[in-house]
């Protein structure tokens, strides 16, 4: 699709031309993660940017001094670049919002510090139930208005703030529109949904909805994969910019990948932030309470379950494929849980684990496993 292929030309060259508008004097924030509002920098004149990177081994190794084997994959990656100097945007950062939700991201996020980059932690509490877990998350959102306030010489008022949500409520509904359209035929393909949301992060807001608006109307007329392809839901943790292996065999072994429940590289685009009353608050409770809780939210896996169990009936699965990076402890728990729930409802699981090694060697027995599932899937068709 020529669409697709115009935003990934644009997503591709996006941190040169950040650099370029740095050197003009435009503030250029990174950010980790999905609890922080790209609405607040928009609104403070400065550009976002999301460090969600994955699938090199080499920039995970890279990190080994200063983090323990053990932890994340994902973690490691979001500053091995910088690390091995391959990164032509992070030194040039204005600040970088690290989210702390867990053991790996605050490990990420003190590394940051470490290395003098100029560093705003964001913390999340897990206990998102309790109303002071809320009130601290809130008020961190507070701190960061004052930041990007003091950092741009830019006062983040009402109307700024509420033009910006406008915009990001516009890229949630396109997005939302395309993925209706899957829900009766896979008019796009799993691996190109999962990189329209990474473009959606990487352009300009005004290019993005340009380009979803023609990409819409395109899918609409003419759906490019065969419709008795195995549906599948990804679930897991993320799936990161540049870690495509897993969708991309999936459909190359015939397989369409319907649906996702990820917590992380996807936009949570089912909910729009309201443009009433306090768009601060506003902000803050669809970032933290709205949107379905990621796994590390305890006690959340409840909540979790049934939206995935939703999702299985609504977008018509033949097959859930957790996907999952080595040493996340909490998603490895989560993984049983939703394995012995999904054979209580027969619906097929396959679990897949990755530490972003894709050698040959290590790429034929997933290809394999992912190749016998489908073709499980079809014989019971027959």
């Amino acid at each position: 699709m020529e669409t697709l292929k115009s935003l990934s030309n644009y997503s591709r060259t996006r941190p040169e031309t950040l650099v370029d508008l740095h050197k003009k004097g435009v503030k250029i924030i990174g950010y980790t993660g999905r609890f922080v509002p790209e609405e607040l920098i928009y609104a403070a004149g400065a550009v976002p940017y999301l460090i969600c990177r994955g699938g090199d081994p080499e920039a995970v190794d890279a990190v080994l001094p200063y983090m323990l084997r053990f932890m994340s994959p994902y973690a490691r990656q979001q500053i091995g670049y910088h690390l091995l100097g391959l990164d032509p945007l992070v030194p040039v950062m204005d600040l970088i919002v690290a989210q702390c939700t867990d053991c790996h991201m605050s490990r990420l996020a003190d590394l940051f510090e470490h290395f003098k980059l100029p560093t705003l932690k964001l913390g999340v509490p897990p206990d998102w139930k309790k109303v002071f877990s809320y009130d601290y998350y809130f008020k961190g959102l507070m701190r960061l208005k004052k930041n990007l306030e003091k950092l741009t010489g830019n006062e983040i008022t009402h109307e700024k703030l509420k033009e910006s949500i406008k915009s990001l409520n516009k890229i949630r509904g396109l997005l939302r529109s395309i993925d209706q359209l899957r829900r009766k035929k896979p008019v796009i393909g799993g691996y190109n949904f999962i990189q329209l949301n990474h473009f959606s992060f990487n352009c300009d807001p005004s290019t993005f909805i340009q380009e979803a608006e023609s990409l819409f109307e395109e899918l609409k007329k003419n759906g490019h994969r065969s419709e008795d392809a195995p549906r599948i839901l990804l679930a897991g943790h993320v799936v990161a910019m540049g870690d495509y292996v897993v969708p991309r065999i999936i459909e190359e072994c015939k397989g369409a990948v319907a649906s996702e429940f990820l917590d992380e590289g996807m936009r949570f685009y089912q909910w729009n932030v309201k443009l009433e009353g306090d768009l601060m608050k506003n902000l803050a409770r669809t970032y933290y309470y709205d949107r379905i809780p990621p796994s590390i939210f305890q006690p959340a896996w409840h909540e979790r379950l049934a939206h995935l169990e939703k999702k299985t009936k609504d977008y018509n699965i033949d097959e859930v494929v957790w996907y999952q990076l080595s040493f996340e402890e909490v998603y490895n728990m989560e993984s049983s849980v939703v394995s012995k729930r999904m054979k209580e409802i027969n619906m097929p699981f396959l679990k897949l684990e990755s530490s972003y090694d894709y050698s040959r060697e290590a790429t034929a027995p997933l290809r394999t496993r992912i190749e016998s599932s489908i073709e499980s899937i079809r014989a019971k068709r027959r």
